[in-house]
């Protein structure tokens, strides 16, 4: 799956392909963030083979990127939202959540969680709410209507 818009004055391009996203860049960034805990490379790679991937890419270099642990019918955490400083504040995280939303093999899930310090306001537009102070919960209530997986 791949969306491409323009906004405001970059082409910015959403995959779901796993096979561009550049784990070294991913890496990079999630190292130095406040949630990841120490993950070592080899942990990184793992979580995002175990998961399903989001990039979102400029000029073929990769500026965001996201992933989602789930059993593909009850739950999906989204995990390891970021996008790139020098390309913030142009809707990218939100197009990351909405590829993340309508992934074919997400389609079913029913509860959307997810644990963050600083941007509930993106995933407030998105339908999630508060449970406490860290996490959020977004529920699809279509989800059981949309034709099965198999």
């Amino acid at each position: 799956m791949t969306d491409d818009t323009d906004r405001a004055d970059i082409k910015v391009e959403i995959s779901t392909d796993r096979a561009r996203i550049d784990l070294a860049y991913c890496y990079g960034f999630i190292a130095s963030s406040y949630w990841s805990g120490g993950r070592t490379r080899g942990e990184f790679d793992r979580s995002v083979e175990m998961s399903f991937p989001v990039g979102a890419f400029c000029d073929g270099r990769q500026v965001g990127f996201a992933r989602v642990v789930s059993d593909q019918i009850a739950i999906a955490y989204v995990a390891d939202v970021f996008v790139d400083p020098d390309f913030r504040r142009r809707g990218i995280a939100a197009r990351i959540l909405d590829a993340l939303h309508t992934h074919p093999e997400l389609r079913r899930v029913k509860r959307w969680v997810l644990a963050t310090d600083d941007m509930q306001p993106l995933y407030r537009q998105h339908g999630y709410e508060d449970l406490d102070d860290l996490m959020m919960m977004r529920v699809d209530e279509n989800a059981q209507k949309r034709d099965p997986l198999r």
